[in-house]
């Protein structure tokens, strides 16, 4: 109801009271689609607001210009003095008249909505909003707007339609939200058509709608009506339909309306936030149960462990009738007990004994990836719970304390799907790091770089003076740092392992035992001018021999294992 004819009546009773004789200073604008009018006999200012679905105008007590990003509007009056201030008898336009007759007109027509200066013959001279249509239409006076309805006239013209609908076209100046206070004081049903509704009924319509008219007009009691704590209605009387709901009561409209839109405001902000928390766990949630789905569908083949160590066995067993060259080899199965003909591919540049180490370390490397693939499982089951968890948790956040209260709570299990909280306390998505990203033992992060270029920039522009940076010795690798103060406590042997781990998994002696690898804090690391991507330099290392693995997936901490 805040651009409704009969508030907008009041608020222009409002200026006119506190605005008359008095001289504009300037007219600026700093939002878009907003327009502010100060003066120079007073702090208080008008702001009007023509955005298609954010149309108004109230008196704000003060009011602080950007000195940046705002611009002078209608600076030809500017020193005006302003004579009076009054309501179109029949539609939702204010006029400012000033003493030489010149009118700003503010036009509160939806997505029409403008400001306009006119000329003292009404001549349009200049618009807030560039549209081709505006034009003003006549408002020689601030009578109250004729109210023509009468039962002969609402039954005639309106026989056919609906009660409300008929309403709505009798009385314009209603609007949905008084047309529905209008039925509910005289208990009638809006469903019903015109021509059902009794003599009776109608005289009783008519004579409520002039008496709420007359409550509109005369006895303003500004307020807003709650429902679990969120507004829901601005109103400028008592509204029977709304009794049951919490309201606060105002002095002034002008105060009710910025208190108004302050709190739809907020409650916009905290919504758009809880749904962009929902959209980024649903998010989280449909990738695990993807990955999940094509993990199960892998741990549903046949097992290549076996099938590549049963190739081994048998080209060992038939050295001595194979030679280098040979592309394939026929072998029959004794170790399985089937005694069929089995043909196994080779690489025709080994040896067959070489041949038969490759498919024994192909079948180490499949146990291996199987056991990651059984630890990834259990954990990705166990992301997947924390998800649904906090998205059932999120369905009843409604308001700012609610929200700020789960974001504290479940701060640590947010932040491992990448919901970071900013300093406000509102949450925001992490962007993610370019590099490998995995955690060891006392929750402490390690980054892989994956590249030349990659690890430059994981050494120079990513690595803190205390950070442990590692390397494989003497091979090609990637750049590997474990971050201290991501983790509790201090960095434990096992996480300086695993890091190293790491850095040996990702070099070029991956498929050793035992890889030696260079460690030393970030400060130790230099990249000198002019040589490859990659290259760096190391001081006061220590050398630690690390198994080339990769570390289980780290399990999303709880909140409560953290506290």
């Amino acid at each position: 109801m805040i651009t409704n004819y009969y508030t907008l009546f009041h608020v222009a009773a409002e200026l006119e009271h506190d605005f008359a004789g008095k001289t504009v200073n300037e007219i600026f604008t700093q939002h878009r689609g907003e327009l502010v009018i100060s003066l120079n006999e007073s702090s208080a200012v008008i702001i009007i607001g023509c955005e298609p679905a954010n149309n108004f105008i109230y008196e704000r007590n003060s009011f602080s210009r950007a000195r940046r990003n705002s611009a002078d509007l209608f600076t030809g009056i500017s020193g005006a003095e302003i004579e009076k201030i009054f309501m179109h008898p029949n539609d939702r336009q204010l006029h400012i008249r000033f003493a030489d007759k010149r009118e700003l007109v503010i036009q509160l027509f939806g997505s029409k909505a403008n400001v306009l200066l006119a000329d003292a013959l009404g001549t349009i001279q200049a618009t807030f909003l560039k549209k081709n249509d505006s034009m003003i239409t006549g408002a020689e006076s601030s009578q109250k707007a004729a109210f023509a309805l009468t039962p002969d006239i609402f039954r005639s013209t309106y026989s056919d339609q609906l009660l409300t609908s008929a309403l709505k076209r009798m009385i314009p100046q209603f609007g949905p939200v008084l047309v529905r206070e209008l039925l509910t004081r005289t208990e009638l049903n809006g469903d019903l058509q015109v021509h059902t509704v009794s003599e009776q009924e109608i005289e009783r319509v008519v004579e409520s709608a002039k008496e709420l008219r007359e409550e509109l007009l005369t006895q303003p009691s500004p307020r807003i009506y709650f429902e679990d704590n969120t507004p829901v209605r601005f109103s400028i009387i008592p509204l029977r339909h709304m009794e049951q709901r919490e309201f606060q009561q105002f002095v002034s409209i002008s105060e009710a309306i910025q208190r108004f839109r302050a709190s739809l405001h907020h409650e916009k902000s905290i919504l758009q936030e809880k749904a962009d928390i929902v959209r980024v766990l649903e998010r989280e949630r449909d990738h695990i149960e993807r990955t999940l789905n094509k993990i199960q569908e892998e741990a549903e083949q046949p097992n290549r462990a076996v099938h590549y160590e049963l190739f081994g066995k048998l080209l060992i067993s038939q050295l001595h009738t194979l030679k280098k060259g040979d592309a394939t080899a026929v072998v029959e199965d004794f170790v399985s007990g089937s005694n069929e003909l089995v043909e196994i591919p080779l690489d025709a540049h080994l040896t067959p004994a070489k041949n038969a180490e490759r498919y024994f370390e192909k079948a180490e490397k499949s146990r291996h990836a199987s056991e990651e693939q059984r630890l990834r499982l259990g954990e990705l089951k166990r992301q997947l719970n924390s998800a649904a968890t906090l998205l059932s948790l999120m369905e009843d956040i409604s308001t700012t304390d609610d929200l700020r209260h789960f974001e504290e709570e479940h701060r640590r299990t947010l932040s491992a799907f990448g919901l970071k909280a900013v300093k406000s306390g509102t949450i925001k998505k992490e962007e993610p790091l370019p590099f490998r990203v995995f955690t060891v033992a006392g929750g402490f992060q390690v980054w892989a770089g994956k590249s030349g270029e990659n690890n430059d920039l994981l050494s120079t522009r990513h690595t803190a003076k205390n950070d442990l940076w590692f390397h494989a010795r003497g091979v090609g690798g990637s750049h590997v740092v474990l971050k201290i103060g991501t983790g509790k406590g201090e960095v434990s042997k096992q996480a300086m392992d695993q890091a190293a781990g790491i850095a040996a998994y990702y070099s070029k002696m991956k498929k050793s035992k035992l890889v030696p690898v260079t460690m030393c804090e970030g400060k130790y690391v230099r990249k000198p001018k002019g040589v490859p991507a990659g290259t760096v330099t190391v001081e006061r290392e220590k050398t630690i021999f690390a198994e080339p693995v990769l570390p289980p997936a780290a399990k999303i901490p709880t909140d409560e294992e953290h506290h």
